[in-house]
């Protein structure tokens, strides 16, 4: 999970749509999101998928089994749930068009994440007039995440120089002596995390530097575009 969600936020940084106007962006994504799950049609979910893949990798940079690899996670678990409903349900078309509806939604969000920092999802819900203890509860949890999963790798890694996973015995030992200091020694960095936000002057309010990022007419022809087409696709293909 550490390693998925570092690469998240490291590729958002260094994408190449970076600098694109983050409302754009983030409205483009939550509009193919809706479209993909209230249209509910095959083609439009197969679409959504193919072409959010070919715009992270082809204009966001990022590498094609990267992609897939990151896109493993949500298609494991919507892939049993498909399984799932066949089994419930006995359709397997209605089974297949809810797993695609859902990995289209899922590569909507990813086009979103892949190409955006939290930092600018975050200024543009406090554009929208988002309450800002909503958005710092948000970043602070998101941060917190890597708090976390910062203990717990320092903790393996200290447990594996020390010979600790040799044997399966050794390991479930291991395994629950970490899982055991795993919430103290995490309620102790996410307390100096704190102190050190409470010694910059914070007073519950989270602000981050925007950049300047402008709505260039080529990007909003792109999102129009995308629009049409997949209503296109809806009309046509049903």
């Amino acid at each position: 999970m550490h390693n998925h969600i570092t690469f998240m936020e490291r590729h958002a940084q260094v994408s190449l749509l970076r600098h694109v106007s983050g409302p754009l962006k983030t409205g483009f994504a939550a509009t193919v999101l809706l479209l993909c799950l209230v249209l509910g049609s095959i083609p439009v979910s197969v679409w959504v998928l193919v072409s959010m893949m070919a715009a992270v990798t082809g204009m966001g940079g990022v590498k094609l089994q990267d992609y897939v690899r990151l896109l493993g996670i949500p298609l494991f678990f919507i892939a049993w749930s498909g399984i799932a409903l066949l089994w419930t349900s006995g359709d397997g078309l209605q089974a297949l068009q809810v797993s695609l509806r859902a990995m289209g939604a899922v590569s909507a969000l990813y086009f979103l994440v892949l190409t955006t920092p939290v930092s600018d999802i975050l200024a543009v819900m406090r554009r929208c007039h988002a309450p800002g203890l909503l958005t710092a509860l948000l970043y602070l949890t998101y941060r917190y995440i890597f708090v976390l999963t910062d203990v717990w790798q320092d903790m393996h890694t200290a447990a594996t120089s020390r010979l600790g996973y040799t044997d399966y015995r050794t390991s479930l030992r291991t395994f629950g002596g970490i899982g055991s200091n795993l919430l103290a020694l995490s309620l102790k960095r996410a307390d100096d995390s704190y102190r050190a936000m409470e010694s910059r002057c914070y007073d519950g309010d989270i602000r981050f530097l925007e950049t300047g990022q402008t709505c260039r007419f080529r990007d909003r022809a792109f999102a129009v575009g995308y629009v049409i087409a997949t209503l296109a696709l809806w009309r046509l293909c049903g």
